[in-house]
């Protein structure tokens, strides 16, 4: 029994990969780069759920330079029109977070006590201790799918991005399993 459970604990911690950080050519139809955040899970039906801060791992995210947010944008790619993401550039390079949605098409991502105000207002930090923007476990949008990895981010800014943040997500097999204080960093000094 003891060997089963230090097996499942290796196997769970060891779905998280890393973060991986895709440059979106924005063409400068908005100031500074486009980067997308992305968790890389070890297998294809590997699910991200949440991801959060408490008060022993608190999630951060903040830019050397304000994040960019376009006045028709939002906090969450789940309040982003696909019809004026595709016409209109600077609501497609704006700034939010999810769970592997792209925009409000079929997008479940919500958010528990995770405060937008200054984000969105003034591209400011985004800080928690209680909260987690999460999708429900088994929506299409929480599976890694064949490139292994599940978007969680979109974030445009002139300045270098860090950050980190805690994940939770599920195998393959249904364990469930966390990475705590996972570093987020991009961009150029």
């Amino acid at each position: 029994m003891a060997v089963s459970a230090i097996l499942c604990a290796h196997i769970c911690s060891a779905q998280f990969k890393s973060i991986q950080v895709e440059q979106v050519d924005n063409a400068a139809a908005v100031p500074g780069r486009t980067y997308r955040f992305y968790v890389v899970l070890a297998n294809d039906s590997d699910q991200v759920h949440m991801v959060y801060g408490d008060v022993a791992h608190p999630l951060e995210i903040q830019s050397t330079k304000p994040f960019y947010q376009s006045p028709e944008g939002a906090a969450f790619s789940n309040q982003i029109s696909r019809k004026r993401a595709t016409e209109n550039p600077q609501v497609r390079f704006d700034s939010w977070l999810t769970i592997g949605g792209l925009d409000n098409y079929d997008n479940e991502t919500t958010n528990f006590l995770i405060k937008t105000d200054e984000f969105e207002t003034s591209g400011g930090p985004i800080r928690t201790s209680d909260g987690a923007w999460f999708c429900i476990p088994g929506k299409t949008q929480t599976y890694a799918g064949v490139d292994r990895r599940v978007l969680i981010a979109q974030l445009t800014t002139e300045g270098v991005i860090t950050g980190k943040v805690s994940i939770m997500g599920r195998t393959a097999r249904g364990e469930v399993f966390h990475a705590y204080d996972v570093e987020l960093r991009a961009g150029k000094k």
